[in-house]
């Protein structure tokens, strides 16, 4: 079948990188690649306003040496991908592609094609291939690289649960960028996958940039052994703005520091529970209540009229309710 292949190989560490998020991030997390106009299937670019929503399949390419006239190259399948968003930048005439991801897949692009159609011609193309069911899964496509990532733990985040329930990523910025959105008082779980085929020092570092996330683990995070799963329990500290923005970042370091390259971000946005501030509204009218009862005497209770103690209450009760959660008033 014809298959969209984009092709990320092993002639700088910024493409290696790209591979190592393809096998980080989470089902439907967005990737960006780019691309010289000349490394780009004419049809595709001839024919981009037609691309978004088609399937495709994303590869690594290694032996794509830079000093070498004739490489041996080997393209190895990695994952399946959603086109959400194509441009050819004014500025620097580059190719920008955004895909979300899916499932990671086995594919074998067929001897068939023409040579001129892949790397290190081309790197955006469309080829014909053959799909197969079996080894499709991450285990199966860490095997097949591991070797290319010698010093390296790899990870895969495969979802953030509440309640059992998975956290949808959001879409903005014309499907540029993606978050997730997380509440504060609420419990999520960090649901990983690490591998550690070469039993290298290599750990993984969790934060966060606004110090508002409770990651609760072992941190930085390490394995001795091949395979391993871990449930990472996080929570949203109590906020001081209504909204705030925030980068989960899974940074992997050895003894000679952060490997920043291989970093992985993920954006969050962090809002306070409207349950809170409704609460709090509500108890803060039974303390104006019970102030309004203490304050006078039995004998000589004078009740306002009906219809402006309604007022009244509800007044208190927004008052209240709105400083809890736009301004953290209490």
């Amino acid at each position: 079948m014809n298959i969209i292949c984009a092709f990320s190989s092993d002639s700088r560490d910024l493409y290696k990188a790209d591979i190592y998020r393809v096998l980080a991030l989470p089902k439907g997390h967005l990737i960006h690649f780019r691309y010289k106009k000349r490394y780009v299937d004419e049809n595709l670019l001839n024919s981009r306003r037609y691309l978004k929503h088609q399937k495709m399949a994303i590869f690594f390419t290694h032996g794509n040496s830079i000093n070498c006239e004739n490489p041996e190259l080997r393209n190895e399948s990695i994952r399946w991908a959603r086109i959400v968003h194509t441009e050819i930048s004014n500025d620097t005439d580059v190719f920008h592609v955004y895909m979300a991801l899916q499932n990671f897949c086995n594919v074998t692009i067929d001897s068939g094609n023409s040579t001129e159609k892949a790397p290190p011609h081309k790197f955006f193309s469309k080829l014909q291939c053959t799909v197969t069911s079996r080894d499709d899964n991450w285990q199966s496509r860490v095997d097949l690289i591991k070797e290319h990532f010698q010093n390296l733990t790899f990870f895969h985040l495969k979802q953030i649960e509440k309640k059992y329930c998975n956290e949808k990523i959001k879409y903005f910025n014309n499907n540029k960028s993606c978050r997730y959105e997380l509440t504060h008082g609420n419990r999520y779980v960090i649901k990983m996958a690490i591998a550690n085929p070469h039993n290298s020092n290599t750990k993984i570092n969790i934060s966060d940039s606004s110090d508002e996330i409770s990651i609760n683990c072992i941190n930085p995070m390490e394995t001795s052994i091949p395979l391993d799963d871990y449930d990472i329990p996080i929570s949203v500290k109590t906020l001081q703005v209504m909204k705030q923005a925030s980068l989960l970042k899974f940074e992997p370091i050895n003894e000679n520091g952060p490997l920043g390259e291989y970093t992985i971000n993920i954006e969050l946005d962090l809002k306070l529970s409207i349950k809170r501030p409704i609460v709090f509204g509500i108890f803060s009218v039974i303390a104006f209540w019970a102030v309004l009862i203490a304050k006078a005497k039995p004998t000589d209770i004078l009740w306002p009229p009906p219809n402006n103690l309604t007022i009244a209450t509800v007044m208190f009760f927004i008052s209240a309710s709105s400083l809890f959660f736009w301004f953290n008033k209490k």
